[in-house]
């Protein structure tokens, strides 16, 4: 490692103000929403003057409910957060200290959430408070995205105001202020129609199913008493949880048939949206597909997917890079000079099928094996100390193919292919680890 990199930290100080606690805080407005209200949502976060982002943001938080919109979003998260990864110098060697000094921080995590998150809603912004004296050293405050002006850095104190604090100006913008940038209003933003969709769909269908799962059911009467038609009335309102009910004999009570469909339509629909978001989030559709699926299908969406999942990676570390790894040097978490690097994910199954075929010819290392692959190898296997099956130091089975071939041999009726064939009672192909 370079001198460069042996520069002792600084030391390590707590924060005594935040500009987050300045914000006013104001509850969302929680109603259904429709695709007028994203065209209005998002024509104000492209005005030119005084572009709003709260209505947008709301709503990206309201298609989140979508249960398979949130699975896909945190799929391609997952895959990216369980990967492994460490901090290395100039010359590309591990710094084992500084790799676990991150790793044991819970702040890292939240770090690479953020700048996933960034790609989905178009920006974040966060502030960090250094915390020597508690176990978790470095304290995440992430910054209401709605108070925030993205294209001019204006932070607004309320929503509602038309000016606030440029918080690309202040100090501790770049140290203890990072804020990282999607492209965009977000990929969040082509999802919004299709979850509206979906659950306009959902709700149609439910209604569907409220109204055509049971027959409606009709008294025919001719009374003109008013007491008793509300009784019947209160009757029929009552009769899902109570299948009874008292009539006049001369009134008749009627099942109404319904040759309604069984909502096909909605069914395509809601296919139709969550594949689209499916696609939009993870580039392929993964495992939902049971119709219409096939392992090499399933096999090339996996493809796919790992291409974006690629993508992201290279995103988190020119980010983790460009932004996060100089407010650590400039916070005393870690010396200078490192980078941050994921690491190459070896392919266990390919790399297991290529050891055992090079088994047949080479030595392997049994340590190497049990490192690689956690088994315990103690030796090659043999047959009992008999020796090949096939030859005369056989003394069992050399004895009786010697018996066989002396009566095959009396009566000329082995050929010299049977005689190549005994011989040979295993092939090359032979497992030592077997």
């Amino acid at each position: 490692m370079s001198k460069k990199n042996n520069k002792p930290p600084k030391q390590v100080r707590a924060r005594e103000k935040f500009i987050a606690t300045v914000l006013k805080s104001r509850t969302p407005i929680v109603h259904r929403k429709d695709i007028s209200d994203w065209q209005a949502a998002k024509q104000s976060a492209l005005r030119v003057d005084n572009p709003r982002f709260d209505r947008l943001q709301e709503l990206y938080d309201y298609i989140m409910d979508d249960a398979h919109l949130a699975s896909q979003v945190q799929l391609r998260k997952s895959k990216v957060l369980r990967s492994e990864f460490a901090l290395v110098s100039e010359n590309g060697n591990p710094d084992d200290k500084a790799s676990d000094t991150i790793k044991g921080m819970p702040a890292t995590r939240r770090f690479i959430e953020t700048i996933l998150d960034a790609q989905l809603y178009g920006y974040n912004l966060v502030e960090l408070n250094p915390q020597p004296d508690n176990p978790d050293p470095l304290a995440l405050a992430f910054i209401d995205r709605r108070h925030i002006d993205p294209r001019s850095g204006t932070l607004l104190i309320d929503t509602s105001d038309t000016s606030g604090i440029e918080y690309r100006k202040l100090p501790e913008y770049g140290t203890y202020i990072l804020e990282f940038r999607g492209e965009g209003l977000g990929l969040l933003d082509k999802a919004v129609p299709h979850a509206l969709f979906k659950r306009f769909a959902q709700s149609c269908w439910s209604e569907f199913c409220e109204v055509c799962g049971m027959p409606p059911r009709v008294i025919k009467t001719n009374t003109q008493d008013p007491e008793l038609r509300n009784q019947y009335l209160q009757m029929l309102s009552n009769y899902g949880s109570g299948a009874n009910g008292v009539i006049d004999i001369d009134d008749e009570m009627l099942f109404v048939a319904t040759n309604a469909s069984n909502g096909e339509p909605y069914e395509n629909l809601i296919r139709l949206c969550s594949n689209e978001i499916s696609l939009l989030i993870n580039g392929a559709v993964l495992g939902q597909d049971t119709r219409y699926g096939s392992n090499s299908k399933e096999q090339t969406s996996t493809d796919l997917n790992d291409e974006i999942v690629e993508s992201d990676m290279a995103t988190v570390e020119v980010a983790m890079n460009t932004i996060v790894l100089p407010a650590l040097v400039q916070l005393g978490f870690i010396p200078q000079g490192l980078r941050f690097k994921f690491q190459e994910q070896e392919d266990s199954a390919q790399l297991f099928t290529q050891t055992m075929q090079a088994a047949q010819y080479f030595d392997i290392d049994p340590e190497w094996v049990k490192e690689k692959f956690g088994i315990e190898v103690t030796g090659v296997k043999t047959y009992g100390g008999l020796g090949d099956p096939g030859d005369g130091n056989n003394p069992k089975k050399g004895a009786k193919q010697g018996n066989q071939g002396d009566d095959d041999n009396k009566g000329g009726k082995r050929s010299k292919q049977d005689n190549k064939t005994r011989q040979n009672a295993y092939f090359p192909e032979f497992d030592p680890f077997v």
